[in-house]
Formats: structure tokens, C-alpha cells, sequence
């Protein structure tokens, strides 16, 4: 009787765990949901003073466009960019990849100009294989990659994020290399100045 009785008492204090863990997550949730829908009705005017985003730069990557809005999916914010390198030297170029199946490199995002100080945040995380050969960019040859602007809803992160954490002012990274190797893990990264794109507006 005394078991029961035990065994009863646990299973209805993990019952009212559940319950406060799900509305604790429906708090931030919702919480984190104002948020977006307040600073989406702010930006959506500041949008209109500049609709083209910076000015294009020589940088070496550019992108299809210098605005991307984030747009509303299921569990996300987010915008696909299209980051071009044209190899305009008299060598070959050479890329990190993620896996063999891969026809471009692999990316990174960061801030730049007045916003390069500020948090960022995205959620988009590659998940690597060993042992992939570079990839080659020949003498006036161009290679693209698709870049995932925004980020997943991430209820649990503390502190929560913020709207802001996910737009402003940004540049691709391309993972292009200094040199050839058999493994992309090896890659050495060539300078900033010769893998990085033009500045560009995310804003919803």
C-alpha cells in the first residue's frame, strides 16, 4: 500500500513538471512573438527610407540583391541569399566543403559597418563529414552558394532572443582557402578582404 501510495505521489509531481515546463515554454513564447510582431510594424516603416540596402562595393562575393526581408515559415524567420565569387586571378581557387555532394563552399555571416559591434544570432550550423576533398574554381570560372538569412524560433534560449539579434547590416564569408588540400577540414582561410561579400540589408 505504502509503494502505491509512493508511486502515485511521483508520477503526479512528474505530471505537474510537465505542466509547468509547457507553459513556461507558451510563456517565452509568446513573449518572444510580441517582440517580433512590435519591432516587424517598426521596421516596416524604416524600410521605406532605404529600399535597396548599402551601396555596392568591389568586394570580391556578391550577392543577388543588397535587401533581403525575412519572411514568416512554420518554425522561422528567415531569406535565402545567393553569394557569386568569380575568379578573377591567373590561379586556380580553391573551397571548403561539407560533404562530396557539395558544388559550393561553405559559409559564414557577419556584421559589418555601423552594426559590427552589436549581438548576432543565427541558427543555421553545418554538420560536417572528414575527409572532403576542396573544391576548385578555375580561372574565370564563378561558383554560388546559398545562404540561409534568419534564424529557427528558439524558445528555450536564455537570454531570449531578440528581433534585432537576427537583422541589420551583414556580409558573406566564403570558405576559400590559401591553398589546395585533400581534406576541407584543412582548409587555412584566405583573407577576409579576398572571401568577403558586399554589404547587405536583413530587415523584415
Amino acid at each position: 500500500m505504502a509503494r502505491s501510495w509512493v508511486g502515485r505521489k511521483a508520477r503526479e509531481y512528474q505530471h505537474r513538471r510537465q505542466v509547468e515546463r509547457k507553459r513556461a515554454e507558451r510563456y517565452y513564447s509568446d513573449m518572444i512573438r510580441s517582440a517580433w510582431l512590435a519591432l516587424i510594424g517598426s521596421i516596416t516603416v524604416a524600410s521605406c527610407e532605404s529600399p535597396t540596402g548599402p551601396a555596392r562595393d568591389n568586394s570580391p562575393v556578391q550577392t543577388d540583391a543588397t535587401a533581403y526581408t525575412l519572411l514568416r515559415t512554420a518554425h522561422a524567420y528567415q531569406a535565402t541569399a545567393l553569394a557569386t565569387y568569380v575568379n578573377r586571378t591567373g590561379n586556380s581557387v580553391y573551397y571548403a566543403r561539407c560533404t562530396s555532394s557539395d558544388t559550393g563552399p561553405m559559409w559564414g555571416l557577419g556584421r559589418t559597418g555601423a552594426d559590427s559591434l552589436r549581438r548576432f544570432f543565427t541558427s543555421f550550423a553545418w554538420a560536417c563529414v572528414g575527409g572532403v576533398p576542396m573544391g576548385e574554381i578555375k580561372p574565370g570560372e564563378s561558383v554560388t552558394a546559398r545562404v540561409i538569412l534568419g534564424s529557427l524560433d528558439e524558445p528555450s534560449m536564455n537570454p531570449p532572443l531578440r528581433p534585432e539579434d537576427i537583422t541589420g547590416t551583414l556580409r558573406v564569408f566564403l570558405e576559400l582557402c590559401a591553398q589546395y588540400g585533400a581534406d576541407s577540414d584543412n582548409c587555412v582561410r584566405a583573407p577576409l578582404t579576398l572571401r568577403q561579400s558586399n554589404a547587405f540589408l536583413v530587415r523584415f
